[in-house]
């Protein structure tokens, strides 16, 4: 049993280890005014108790979790690896949920106050919220997964390897766009204010949008993309630096 405090956001922690758990349970330990408490690794872990103060939870790779508490005011939550959930609750103030490879998983739910969501390799989610405050989602190679929301405040999205996806939404916000090898995709969105897209292997893409704010793009495997405009074709992988500076030089 350990207890210590994080000088970096006052976390008092609590870390919790395979040989305190009996019977599946945790519940004969008292955490004392632990706001953030640690049991990843807990293989027999069954159950976990209701704190009512408990901030930040990460119980990654306790396999043998079928569901987690309510926790009332639990902003930050790590279940990575915890292939027995079949659902997760309705935390009302969780601001960041990591639930990777959580193949139990088929939906999640419509956290009004998460800003960052990363649910990779959960192979049989068929849908995602559309989460009103949400900057970051990442959803790589959620292959069951046919659309995702507009979100409105959403600056960060990877959905790479998301094979059954047909199209993306205008998400007015987002900055960087991660869809790499979603070969289903004919075609992306003009996005206003995007700076870096990756959509290599992308091969039924056509056509590229002329963003007007865009910085970096990967095409690689775009077999079947027409030329794109000159000035995204400038932040592409397929000029040289001496040929785009030569294009700047000259004003093209």
């Amino acid at each position: 049993m350990s207890s210590s405090d994080s000088d970096s956001d006052d976390e008092r922690a609590f870390d919790i280890t395979p040989n305190m758990v009996i019977d599946g349970k945790i519940d004969h330990i008292n955490i004392g005014d632990a706001t953030f408490v640690d049991c990843s690794g807990c293989y027999t872990l069954t159950e976990l108790p209701n704190w009512p103060n408990v901030i930040k939870v990460n119980c990654n790779k306790c396999r043998g979790l079928t569901e987690l508490p309510s926790w009332p005011k639990v902003q930050e939550v790590h279940c990575v690896g915890c292939a027995g959930l079949t659902k997760l609750p309705y935390w009302p103030k969780v601001r960041v949920v990591m639930c990777d490879s959580c193949p139990g998983l088929t939906e999640l739910p419509n956290w009004s106050s998460v800003k960052h969501v990363c649910c990779r390799f959960c192979q049989n989610l068929k849908k995602l919220p559309d989460w009103p405050n949400v900057e970051v989602v990442s959803c790589m190679k959620c292959v069951s997964l046919t659309e995702l929301p507009n979100w409105s405040s959403v600056i960060n999205v990877n959905c790479r390897s998301c094979h059954n996806l047909n199209e993306l939404p205008y998400w007015s916000s987002v900055r960087h766009v991660n869809c790499e090898s979603c070969y289903n995709l004919n075609e992306l969105p003009n996005w206003k204010v995007v700076r870096r897209v990756c959509c290599s292997g992308c091969y039924n893409i056509k056509n590229l949008p002329n963003w007007p704010s865009i910085n970096h793009v990967s095409l690689k495997g775009c077999t079947n993309l027409r030329y794109p405009s000159l000035s995204v074709l400038l932040q592409t992988e397929l000029l040289l630096e001496d040929l785009k500076k030569e294009c700047i030089l000259w004003h093209v």
